[in-house]
């Protein structure tokens, strides 16, 4: 049965259909994505898991192919109710691949793909492989093939523009620079001057010299075929931002019981709330947790009373552990409690600083411990582990309030 607080994280996914996960690099934040989509595929719901990290230990962790862009079912043990289907981020194929759809007819995207200004520069299409993930998320949760889409976002300090990426793209679409760049020679026409307009003409000239491209007509062509996809790209554009605000889209802080990455997590916490968006729950990885077996073992070694080496045998009387041997375990143990108050008061401060970085009467996020598991779970099976540990109550939380 699950325990109340892998029921509330549980329960929060169960009811989103775009999951989020945020969060710096080094915190198991790739791990902890997957395991959450392993944990709702087990439970019943077709999930799909979208990568950004350009680290890509999604596709490792996954086990996927090379190829990136294309869906990709990951092999779940039998008694999983539902699937799971992850993808690697193509930017430039799905860039490519909107061309070709919100064109209004084949010639238009032909002479698109094939302009050799966008061959150079659709890669980097507003600079951000973030917006192409978002483009990609909107296909996937438009295609009504799967109940939630888990997105794994990239590391903290570009996180954020997924949030600026629908803004700056719309006020990209509604300003006048495609109607510039169809008259380029209007950019001359502006210089304030006639030494201006010749330096600027000189320069161009010698762009073309140096690329071996037609600068002005191959800009000013693209800008008048892109123009046509303009409509879609910023229809498409509100959508993911409505996407990103919807009631269903939930977000998940990934941390870990780290000093060193306190102070960083709370900062960034405070950008994702000037953002306008509010953390659901908080999930810290590799923590340290015993089960009262484990705290008693230590006691009866040091009392004496350890746990024969193995059983008896033929009557034979048995062996006890060294008394050398017991103080070391008692030794380590020890060292595990020191390490384990250290986490402890980790986490406090990381639950309270959380806490004071929230603006307004918004409700807590569910806070949810993982444990730390051995061996790492670094592959697919190791993520499974994880996912039964979230599921089976072996998660655990401490009050956010």
């Amino acid at each position: 049965m699950l325990d109340a607080v892998a029921a509330g994280l549980l329960g929060m996914v169960e009811d989103a259909r775009v999951v989020v996960c945020l969060g710096p690099g080094g915190v198991g934040k790739t791990t902890s994505a997957s395991a959450i989509a392993v944990a709702a595929a087990m439970g019943g719901r077709r999930v799909a898991v979208l990568t950004v990290d350009p680290a890509a230990r999604l596709k490792d962790a996954l086990e996927l192919p090379d190829t990136p862009g294309e869906l990709h079912r990951v092999p779940l043990p039998d008694s999983a109710l539902g699937t799971l289907d992850a993808i690697l981020l193509d930017a430039k194929g799905i860039f490519d691949e909107l061309v070709r759809r919100l064109a209004p007819t084949q010639a238009v995207a032909d002479r698109v793909l094939d302009n050799p200004v966008y061959r150079n520069v659709a890669g980097a299409f507003a600079g951000s492989d973030a917006y192409m993930a978002l483009e990609q998320l909107l296909d996937i949760v438009q295609s009504a093939e799967f109940d939630l889409v888990v997105v794994d976002t990239p590391p903290a300090s570009h996180a954020l523009e997924l949030f600026d990426a629908p803004e700056r793209i719309l006020a990209l679409l509604d300003s006048r620079a495609l109607e510039y760049l169809g008259e380029p020679m209007r950019i001359l026409g502006g210089a304030s001057s006639r030494l201006a307009r010749g330096l600027l003409s000189a320069v161009l000239a010698g762009l073309e010299r140096m690329t071996g491209l037609s600068l002005l007509s191959d800009i000013s062509a693209l800008a008048t075929d892109f123009g046509a996809v303009v409509p879609g790209f910023r229809e498409r554009a509100r959508a993911i931002r409505a996407l990103l605000r919807a009631d269903d889209t939930r977000y998940v802080l990934l941390a870990a019981p780290d000093p060193h990455a306190t102070r960083d997590l709370i900062a960034f916490a405070r950008e994702v709330e000037r953002a306008g968006v509010t953390l659901d729950a908080v999930v810290v990885n590799r923590v340290l947790r015993f089960t009262p077996e484990d705290q008693a073992a230590p006691a009866s070694l040091a009392h004496g009373s350890a746990a024969p080496l193995g059983p008896s045998s033929g009557g034979a009387p048995r062996r006890r552990w060294s008394a050398t041997l017991a103080r070391h375990l008692v030794a380590c143990a020890k060292d595990l409690d020191t390490l384990r108050a250290a986490q402890d008061a980790v986490i406090d401060g990381l639950r309270d600083g959380l806490l004071r970085a929230a603006e307004g009467d918004r409700s807590s996020p569910v806070w949810v411990e993982l444990p730390a598991l051995s061996p790492a779970p670094t592959s697919l099976d190791g993520i499974i582990a994880l996912a039964r540990a979230l599921a089976g109550g072996r998660a655990r939380s401490t009050s956010a309030a």
